[in-house]
């Protein structure tokens, strides 16, 4: 019997999603489920809110045990001091590194690097470039790519309630079936979708058909999302890949900015957004493609914005707003919605000023005489043009500040359409 149960054990921990053993779960699992956090990059050193929140998740304050896996970076030791010391900071227990990177790769299969991971009650994935996570914890095989060793401890562990956090190209690694490893906005509505690099064309959008690490099923992740006006990116490889995925819905991380997953486990999986900025999520379910256009051409496109402390239900979308926010139908501060003409520049032109697709598409909301706008890309041959619809199911909400600028505003149902500007 004593075999039985060892056997059964095992089985559950490495990804079966009934139940787990009662004793096998850590504390936090009955309170939040199987978690992530997932950061969109540039996380500031002082956002208290999401470091709190991962410690939090990972057993709270004196307990946390967090072990720090910086595979993506061209500077795995220099990426990890920095974040132990921030750990160790804001509280807790233990900050770990679990030593395994692409120039390491033995080591995803080393038993005290195992055993290592089977310790800790968190795990936070830093930035730098998601292929290398991917080729450090997946080892090649004459049939494919296999699990490493370390990865299934990690899961393991997840499935028991240890979060996994990540920034940056640690947020983009964690889905399922497809994953994005680089691309523009313009380079994919002009050249489509790719599987591999060009050396002729640096800036296409290239995606991974294997997928990440596979903590979150259902959703293509992107992050920097809004500073670097990946909106259209993220579009075009939901579109071009749905039918062969069966995934129509992704979501973006802005910078500074956190989707706290909890009950990923089930159908009561919820998002909650902490943090500076915002979420970007797009739904290609009723999208229509133009097959027939000389350019890329998409319609019926849905978008949602969702700001600090909304929640969203990841299995039907349904989305509750922060109670510190307030309808804007019928509280518009302004006549006219603002147009763009260099929609997907994101957020470099002045930190001040919301991104250009945030800022465009949050002023249809904002606005009593109109109901659509417009941004054209900056690039041309073609110039592509994104129109915003503003429906009887769209609704805005917002938290007022000292301007437009610093509103902190969330949105639900905006109607998208990419086409050649004509």
């Amino acid at each position: 019997m004593a075999a039985i149960l060892v056997l059964v054990t095992s089985v559950l921990l490495a990804g079966c999603s009934a139940f787990v053993l009662d004793g096998a779960f850590l504390p936090q699992y009955y309170r939040y489920g199987r978690s992530l956090v997932l950061v969109g990059g540039n996380l500031a050193e002082n956002n208290s809110e999401i470091y709190n929140t991962i410690i939090e998740l990972s057993g709270g304050r004196g307990v946390a045990k967090i072990g720090i896996i910086n595979a993506a970076s061209l500077d795995p030791v220099g990426g990890y001091q920095y974040y132990r010391d921030l750990f160790l900071k804001f509280g807790a227990l233990e900050a770990n590194r679990i030593p395994i990177d692409v120039n390491h790769t033995h080591a995803n299969a080393d038993p005290q690097v195992v055993s290592l991971v089977r310790e800790q009650t968190g795990f936070f994935f830093g930035g730098g470039d998601q292929q290398r996570i991917i080729d450090t914890f997946y080892n090649p095989t004459q049939s494919g790519l296999m699990e490493s060793p370390v990865l299934a401890a990690l899961r393991e562990r997840f499935n028991i309630g240890a979060v996994v956090a990540g920034t940056s190209a640690g947020t983009e690694c964690q889905p399922n079936k497809i994953m994005i490893n680089s691309g523009e906005s313009w380079e994919a509505l002009r050249y489509g979708v790719h599987t591999s690099y060009s050396d002729k064309r640096p800036h296409d959008l290239v995606y991974n058909p294997r997928g990440g690490l596979g903590f979150l099923d259902g959703f293509i992740i992107d992050a920097h999302f809004s500073e670097r006006g990946r909106e259209g990116r993220l579009a075009v490889l939901l579109d071009e890949t749905r039918r062969s995925s069966h995934i129509s819905r992704g979501f973006g991380v802005d910078e500074n900015t956190a989707l706290v997953v909890t009950h990923a486990e089930s159908d009561a999986i919820t998002g909650k957004v902490i943090g500076q900025n915002g979420v970007v999520f797009i739904d290609v379910s009723h999208a229509h493609h133009d097959p027939h256009s000389t350019y890329y051409s998409v319609s019926n496109v849905i978008f949602h914005y969702l700001t600090n402390g909304d929640l969203i239900g990841l299995r039907n979308l349904n989305i509750t707003f922060s109670p510190t926010k307030t309808p804007m139908r019928g509280h518009e501060a302004y006549d006219h919605a603002l147009t763009s003409s260099d929609i997907f520049y994101g957020k470099h032109r002045d930190s001040s000023h919301k991104p250009e697709f945030t800022r465009a598409a949050t002023s249809v909301f904002d606005s009593r005489l109109d109901s659509t706008t417009y941004g054209d890309t900056y690039e041309s041959h073609p110039t592509f043009r994104v129109t915003m619809t503003r429906t009887s199911y769209s609704v805005g909400y917002v938290e007022r500040k000292s301007s437009f600028h610093s509103d902190i505003t969330s949105y639900e149902n905006l109607v998208v359409s990419i086409a050649e500007r004509k």
